[in-house]
């Protein structure tokens, strides 16, 4: 539960405050160089080496009052409406000694690893107007042996009590009421066991924050028996945590705290450049190099869960030395292990803040990349035609769908609220009931290298909740030379647009020369989207770069500048999060520089199609938007305005394709168009099937018609778009008759 800082004036003349009552988890990072990260994914060593920690802080409160009787009884609306995110950042020391916590923030931990010296940061602990809670090994407010909900409640009263002149009497008394009440949530039976795996760490976390506790019997065990026992506990414990959320169900306060994706597809990476690295001048000796080869090969061809050895060399490369009587793996394969880890535990944080289902996919879901490369490759084409280009998605599609085990499906198909691809694999294009999954789920990204952007994207964040109103300036960055022949197609779309949102949106457009005018532009902006117009590209083995007037620019690069960045990012530029490229996309540098969420492009876009997409976009966010809110009565996330835009992109491709082609007159055109409109708008759970159906009774074949609406989606920038990040915490609502988050807590309490 949220709450607006107040403070009152004593007569003395101190400010006295009202009190927050969530509570911030914080582990120290030490090694912020980027090379001193893990060579596989990217990850801090030190988060790798406290996973332990990460495990504990996903079975804590996420405020003081979550654990009382009243808060326990609305403990997982709150968690699936995204109102009780569990928070907890990794912190270098230098910028954790740079701020001291105020007092009206004070139910802030500190988790010090047994590699963290207590003395480096007693001074900062010091400089504190109360006592910080530190866990620690030995020197700490508690100990990791002695520590438990009963331990922090003691800290935190003791916090209370020390505040006493600086918070405001009555704020320090709910607080401390609200500690005493604290109690161990009733434990309930789930029914079964699992043997403990990373692959199901996610699910266990959503299950424990239910009350479930005894969920594992012991480690997993079936390792060498192929993916088959492994599918079987995900789809157990899958089964379980959306059978939650459908005894949960939708509560008022819904409303206006829109439930994030209930579902999120997990699929685990490995920097694509440690298969292709020469080891021809490394200081290797022979029987090293022919191990890490060895190693490097078996990691190439996994395509289940677990390591699979086909040749002596490759057992011995993975099994390595021994230490005593126990073999000690290859180094890769620890590193691999810590990471696999760490990745499993920060999915778990998210899957307990929202009491949502992971599926962990085997690493055949990676394996695609090769398919994907020859799509790309024949997408970047200069000769092409739309039967090669349809022939060549399927064949691609067929390839990714294939890669996901068919137990999976009936959770895929009967998600709600969205699915949430955490992967770098193409997942986007699936093949779900005849179409991409990208147009047929609010779809979100989520990349899993670098591993340090990873964390930052996946771990929970705050909802930012906006009024229709704050969309009255969009910020477009025109990086387009006036001589370029596609420099005039903004301007002609939004010109014909511009009619239907002129009274509630105003454009403002920038012209970017260079790295200083794009950060002066976002530096001199405070609203919540801006819009990219210009060329992108991405050059094998390079960064990506986006073209302006006068250079080309990696946005990476404006991490040491720091501009205000808003929270959504539309990036109307070819190649941006390029299928076939490596991990520094210019969409993953926006998310890295504080995007909130990214529009990117994996392959080039028409400039028509985009320029008429963003003005599209205007037009729904000032009319569809209000017109949803009042028919609905219900605010909307990003996730489902952007996904329900490329979906309208897809219906108009295929519309304009039946109509090109004489399969239909204009008069019927109009008609399908309205029918497919009302059904994506409208909520319909497959709304292309509503479309087909409606074309048959205007006398085309069902059959023809889903062939030519496969066709569509092959050619259709639908497929090029990808939404990135997390749209789903971007709550846009009405300006009139929105209840503040205490009001729409209380309906939810009923």
């Amino acid at each position: 539960m949220t709450k607006t800082i107040q403070s009152q004036t004593t007569d003395s003349g101190n400010d006295l405050y009202d009190l927050l009552w969530e509570i911030t988890y914080v582990i120290p990072v030490e090694d912020g160089d980027p090379y001193e990260a893990s060579f596989l994914q990217g990850f801090a060593r030190s988060l790798m080496e406290n996973v332990g920690i990460i495990r504990l802080i996903n079975t804590l409160p996420s405020d003081i009052w979550e654990l009382t009787p009243e808060g326990q009884e609305i403990r997982l609306p709150r968690r699936m409406s995204g109102q009780a995110p569990v928070i907890w950042r990794g912190q270098s020391p230098r910028a954790l000694k740079g701020m001291v916590t105020p007092p009206f923030l004070p139910f802030m931990v500190l988790f010090l690893g047994r590699e963290h010296k207590i003395e480096t940061y007693r001074d900062w602990i010091d400089a504190h107007s109360f006592p910080l809670t530190v866990v620690a090994e030995k020197g700490g407010t508690i100990t990791y042996k002695e520590f438990s909900l009963e331990k922090l409640k003691e800290a935190f009263l003791n916090i209370c009590d020390t505040l006493v002149g600086q918070i405001k009497p009555d704020a320090l008394e709910t607080a401390r009421e609200h500690l005493r009440n604290w109690r161990e949530p009733e434990e309930r039976d789930l029914g079964y066991k699992v043997g403990g795996h990373n692959v199901v760490a996610p699910n266990l976390f959503s299950l424990y924050v239910a009350g479930f506790r005894e969920t594992t019997s012991g480690s997993f065990t079936e390792i060498n028996e192929g993916i088959t026992p492994y599918v079987e506990i995900i789809v157990q414990t899958t089964r379980s945590v959306l059978a939650e959320r459908e005894r949960i169900s939708e509560r008022a306060a819904n409303q206006y705290f829109r439930r994030p994706p209930s579902l999120s597809l997990f699929a685990p990476s490995i920097y694509p450049h440690f298969y292709e690295t020469s080891l021809a001048r490394n200081p290797f000796t022979p029987e090293e190099k022919k191990g890490l080869l060895a190693v490097r090969r078996m990691l190439q061809r996994q395509d289940g869960y677990g390591f699979t050895t086909s040749n002596q060399t490759q057992i011995k490369a993975f099994l390595g030395g021994a230490e005593g009587d126990k073999p000690k793996p290859h180094p890769i394969i620890l590193e691999r292990g810590a990471e696999l880890r760490l990745a499993s535990q920060c999915v778990g944080t998210l899957s307990a803040s929202e009491v949502s289902a992971v599926i962990r996919l085997p690493n055949a879901a990676n394996r695609t990349s090769g398919q994907v490369r020859q799509f790309a490759q024949h997408y970047h084409a200069k000769r092409t035609t739309d039967r090669k280009r349809r022939e060549a998605f399927r064949k691609v599609q067929s390839a990714i769908t294939a890669s996901v085990p068919v137990e999976f499906f009936e959770f895929i198909e009967g998600a709600k609220d969205g699915i949430r691809l955490i992967t770098d694999a193409n997942l986007e294009w699936m093949n779900v009931r005849g179409l991409p999954i990208c147009v047929q789920k609010d779809i979100t990204k989520v990349p899993v290298t670098p591993g340090n952007l990873f964390i930052e994207q996946v771990l929970p964040k705050k909802y930012l909740h906006l009024t229709t109103s704050d969309f009255e300036e969009i910020l477009i960055l025109s990086a387009l030379d006036k001589g370029d022949p596609i420099s005039r197609f903004f301007d002609i779309a939004l010109s014909e647009f511009e009619p239907h949102f002129r009274n509630k949106i105003r454009v403002r457009t920038e012209r970017i020369r260079n790295e200083e005018d794009l950060v002066a532009a976002l530096n001199s902006y405070n609203g919540p989207m801006v819009i990219f117009d210009g060329h992108g590209g991405h050059a094998k083995d390079k960064p990506a770069e986006l073209q302006l007037l006068e250079e080309s620019i990696d946005i990476w690069q404006l991490q040491r500048k720091r501009p205000r960045v808003p929270p959504v990012v539309v990036l109307s530029a070819c190649d941006t999060h390029a299928a076939d490229r490596n991990h520094a996309t210019t969409a993953n540098g926006f998310l890295a520089i504080g995007a909130r969420t990214v529009l990117g492009s994996v392959f080039p876009i028409d400039a028509r199609d985009a320029a008429s997409f963003v003005a599209r976009l205007l037009y729904r966010v000032a009319e569809f938007v209000p017109a949803s809110h009042k028919m609905f009565n219900q605010s909307l996330n990003w996730l489902e305005i952007m996904g329900g835009m490329i979906r309208m992109q897809l219906l108009t491709d295929f519309c304009r394709r039946m109509e090109s082609k004489g399969l239909i007159d204009h008069e019927t055109y109009k008609a399908i168009h309205l029918a497919g409109n009302m059904a994506i708008n409208g909520g319909d759970d497959w709304p292309y099937e509503t479309v087909v159906t409606e074309l048959a009774k205007h006398g085309v074949d069902e059959k023809r018609a889903w062939h030519e609406l496969r066709s569509a989606a092959a050619n259709s920038t639908a497929i090029s778009y990808l939404q990135m990040g997390c749209p789903e915490t971007i709550i846009i609502h009405p300006d009139e008759g929105f209840r503040d988050e205490a009001q729409a807590e209380t309906e939810a309490n009923r």
